[in-house]
């Protein structure tokens, strides 16, 4: 038995059923009779104590993955941004650089430019069918 605490309530016994792939289910509080209750899990030396795996990676990224990109060259960059799923570029312009910034399907590619003449080209050479947004 471990113990676990619900929103709310004072902690009680909650019965953990541990799979060998290390995936982990939570049986029913008990208190509240619930299959599923919001609960707030234990710190991760807790677990570790009562030998609860980590969660794998897989388990941890969000479920769109849409997480972000830096990309160090101009050539790449525009190779990205003529790409099929390429929907829109953000354009921010701060003092020292400008950030050129595509939405693809899966992640927002980066690209920081340190000079203003060539942020200038690298947004003429912008393919023409893509929204460009300043900001």
């Amino acid at each position: 038995m471990l113990y676990y605490s619900v929103r709310g309530m004072k902690p009680g016994p909650l019965a953990v059923a541990v799979h060998p792939a290390g995936h982990f289910r939570k049986l029913p509080y008990p208190q509240l009779g619930l299959l599923s209750a919001r609960i707030n899990m234990l710190s991760l030396s807790a677990r570790r104590r009562h030998g609860i795996p980590r969660r794998s990676a897989a388990a941890t990224t969000s479920p769109r993955g849409k997480m972000p990109k830096q990309i160090h060259e101009i050539k790449d960059f525009l190779l990205t941004a003529r790409r099929k799923d390429a929907r829109s570029v953000k354009i921010k312009r701060s003092k020292d650089v400008v950030k050129f910034k595509v939405r693809c399907s899966k992640y927002l590619y980066t690209l920081c430019v340190f000079d203003a003449e060539k942020a200038n080209k690298l947004k003429q050479s912008l393919p023409p069918g893509l929204s460009v947004q300043e900001i």
